[in-house]
């Protein structure tokens, strides 16, 4: 072949094995959509995406090695077909993604005109900062301190819905959309996150910070249909919620998920060997700020890295005694 035919097929063959990575991305992904459920949620997601670019990848392969072999004239022919097809797919998708996200918009607008019709009970007012770390930290500033409950976990709003709303107490046998809502948060896309935008004065959480799509509060009873969550982190106060507005962990899963922990008395908790509190003493852990890594019952496994010198890389800590935190829990640092 002649340097002059080669670079006359040169254009041809790019297109082709362009389009026919197209198709092997649609054509993987459909494939991928028969081994998910809807029940696999993002992990179903992620599975259909590995499929897809597993078929773009293979055929873009094969549409390579079958170009070298064919002429010119075979490539245009074979382009007539298959770039037309691809054309079409690409067009769909994109007008898919388009519907997606216009119904998107929709839903959130209606959601906020849904929220214009509340009456809250007491007047809106800007929320008030909680704190990144732990939530016993709130409490030793105010004038009579409290025994904070620990609860069952942390929840954080769904803020894509629009609203976040509250309600009186509840009836455990009906679900909450057959109630009106007595209060509400309302949330705003900003330019480089979602904002809240208007608040009860009383709406303490336990962590916001909205940069970091940050919003967390403390559940204190957990029912099919509803949640009982700790709205201001400095007196106490509850509210009921609609538990499908709200993703929810419980304490060991958040404790097993944060940056770093703090041990608060390291005379009576240090780091030991096993979960065991006749276990070797491997290290007080002094202000040290520990990586957890795992969680058995009462007791966190944590990473040793730094401590002291010739110790195993790990050790435990208890994290918990019944309703009191052992620990200070640091989210982003």
């Amino acid at each position: 072949m002649t340097e002059e035919s080669k670079s006359s097929k040169l254009l041809p063959a790019v297109g082709f094995v362009l389009c026919a990575l197209v198709l092997g991305l649609f054509a993987g992904a459909f494939i991928g959509r028969f081994s998910v459920s809807k029940a696999d949620g993002m992990a179903g997601a992620a599975i259909v995406a590995f499929y897809g670019l597993f078929g773009g990848v293979i055929i873009a392969i094969a549409a390579i090695l079958l170009a070298r072999r064919m002429e010119r004239r075979g490539l245009l022919r074979a382009l007539t077909v298959i770039g037309p097809l691809a054309v079409i797919l690409l067009a769909g998708a994109t007008w898919r993604f388009m519907k997606i996200k216009a119904e998107s918009d929709r839903r959130w607008e209606i959601e906020q005109e849904r929220y214009k019709q509340l009456k809250p009970t007491a007047p809106n007012a800007p929320v008030m900062f909680a704190s990144m770390h732990s939530v016993i930290e709130n409490v030793a500033t105010t004038e009579e301190v409290r025994d904070p409950a620990l609860g069952l976990g942390m929840a954080a709003p769904i803020m894509e819905l629009g609203t976040f709303h509250f309600y009186a107490g509840p009836d455990m046998d009906q679900v909450p959309g057959m109630f009106a809502a007595t209060d509400s948060l309302v949330f705003a896309k900003g330019e480089h996150f979602v904002d809240i935008t208007s608040a009860p004065p009383w709406f303490v959480p336990a962590h916001l910070k909205l940069d970091y799509g940050l919003l967390l509060l403390k559940v204190i009873t957990l029912s099919r249909n509803w949640m009982e969550v700790e709205v201001n982190s400095i007196d106490g106060t509850t509210r009921w919620v609609d538990r499908n507005e709200l993703t929810f962990v419980t304490w060991p899963e958040f404790i097993s998920t944060v940056n770093t922990v703090e041990i608060i008395d390291t005379e009576t908790n240090p780091v030991r060997l096993k979960p065991l509190d006749h276990a070797a003493i491997l290290a007080e852990g002094a202000n040290a700020l520990l990586v957890p890594l795992a969680v058995r019952g009462d007791w966190l496994m944590v990473s040793t890295d730094g401590l002291a010198d010739r110790i195993v890389p790990t050790g435990w800590i208890r994290w918990r005694d019944g309703e009191r935190l052992l620990v200070r829990y640091n989210l982003l640092c």
